[in-house]
């Protein structure tokens, strides 16, 4: 019991120093201590308003994003049904999701049948599982662990376990997505999305799916658009100008942080006098030009074009142009 609840606290200290992703990654590794496992996926599900649901944020353990992209493929379509119930083949999930807070066990070498879901099983080494979930489809967002092992079944023991220490994992991650967010966003405000270098999204709210969707209008998480990940690949100042959004980023270790924002929001920003200026910048008149034709120094236009810099996410007059004209 003691070992427990050393486990417990020192979840919630890392939680206050880590950053996303060596959290999700420290905790599953302590969760090993006490149950053994080859691969563990962290996954929120986003239920939209038609009752549909995406994942918003995954995190994998001994696994990689190819699982995921194949579960897809194995799995097919899933949906949350009238009565609130997850509709899926994957039946660990649904149990899981059916009993919220309690850890469901299964067995699915000998449960299925199907061929694809046996390969995708032994291939990614999950033929027995172990699922828990915390939240319901009614609240809009799940959050659910799934441990896999390729030959050992889980033992009702190791249930018990997952049932004491998985919510904690869980509220945990919460405070560190808070507590990282709110570093990340700094001065800059906006909304924040964090993942990985290859683009997997680790967290993002609520009003970042949205500004994303504003520019993709068919995506959905958890991989970030990949016309995205593309422009800021070359863009060594990691900015990104769209018809919508402004996005931008930053490398910190290993993961990328985005501040989003609308264009019209980052330009609501600008008052009367830095809007003026950055209308003719974007035309490609020089400082003493503005200045001229504004009466006022060079210097003041100079601070005035840095702050509409700063503001608006951009580095020069090309993307000062693209984010006033929202092209």
């Amino acid at each position: 019991m003691e070992k427990t609840n050393n486990l417990i606290l020192d979840l919630y200290d890392s939680a206050q120093d880590c950053s996303v992703s060596d959290f999700n990654e420290l905790a599953l590794s302590k969760f090993k201590e006490s149950v053994e496992f080859n691969s563990a996926i962290i996954v929120d599900l986003a239920v939209t308003p038609d009752k549909g649901f995406f994942i918003q944020s995954l995190n994998y353990h001994g696994a990689s994003i190819e699982r995921f992209q194949d579960r897809q493929s194995a799995i097919g379509s899933e949906k949350i049904d009238a009565n609130g119930s997850i509709n899926t083949r994957d039946i660990a999930l649904k149990s899981a999701c059916a009993q919220p807070g309690k850890s469901m066990i299964a067995d699915l070498k000998n449960t299925f049948s199907d061929a694809e879901i046996l390969n995708y099983c032994k291939k990614h080494e999950t033929a027995h599982s172990l699922t828990f979930a915390s939240g319901r489809a009614s609240t809009g967002l799940i959050s659910v662990i799934s441990l896999g092992r390729a030959k050992k079944v889980f033992q009702k023991k190791h249930g018990h376990a997952a049932d004491i220490l998985l919510p904690h994992i869980i509220k945990a991650r919460k405070i560190n997505w808070r507590l990282n967010s709110n570093i990340s966003a700094g001065a800059d405000g906006g909304s924040i999305a964090l993942a990985n270098l290859n683009g997997c999204l680790h967290f993002l709210d609520d009003k970042a799916v949205a500004l994303l969707q504003l520019e993709w209008n068919q995506w959905v998480p958890p991989l970030l658009p990949r016309p995205l990940m593309d422009s800021l690949k070359q863009n060594q100042e990691k900015i990104f100008v769209g018809n919508a959004i402004c996005v931008k980023a930053s490398v910190q270790g290993k993961m990328i942080c985005l501040v989003i924002a609308s264009n019209s929001t980052k330009k609501s920003q600008l008052s009367s006098a830095e809007q003026c200026v950055a209308q003719l910048a974007a035309k490609g008149l020089q400082y003493k030009e503005i200045a001229k034709q504004l009466g006022v120094s060079p210097a003041t236009i100079r601070n005035q074009l840095h702050a509409v810099y700063r503001k608006l996410g951009v580095s020069n007059k090309t993307a000062l142009a693209n984010a006033l004209s929202g092209a």
